[in-house]
């Protein structure tokens, strides 16, 4: 008798994927590793912050690069993924510390992901804060 061979994991669902990808993005943030985010992130990404500005990729690239925008700390919690398409969106809240206030901040984000040549990227994030009480 031959021994069988395991089963092959079933491939990851589009939901476990974009889920898996933002907490890799939530990672490479906190460690400031910008390779990581370039090759997550679409090179059309544009970003709504809590800073009050709409930034491209490059320049959200460059404000972490410079500690302008760094957190140490960011729990995140996601309460909402659905998709359209080719095209994901990603709602809930985080936490987070760190420039440019230096002070514990509670958000609401959206993240909008998409599908395009094999591979998702992030195309859009808006992130506003909240009072601590929000819901």
């Amino acid at each position: 008798m031959s021994p069988t061979a395991p089963a092959a994991a079933p491939p990851a669902t589009w939901d476990a994927e974009v889920r898996a990808l933002e907490e890799r993005g939530r990672v490479a943030f906190l460690a400031g590793d910008v390779d990581t985010l370039h090759a997550l992130w679409s090179d059309d990404l544009l970003v709504n912050s809590p800073l009050n500005v709409v930034s491209d990729k490059p320049r959200v690239l460059e404000l972490l690069q410079s500690g302008r925008i760094r957190h140490t700390r960011n729990e995140v919690e996601i309460e909402r993924v659905y998709r359209i398409g080719d095209v994901v969106v990603v709602m809930g809240r985080d936490r987070v510390d760190g420039p440019p206030h230096g002070e514990l901040m509670d958000r609401r984000f959206t993240n909008v992901w998409q599908f395009h040549d094999g591979a998702w990227t992030m195309i859009a994030r808006h992130a506003h804060t909240v009072g601590a009480a929000a819901v």
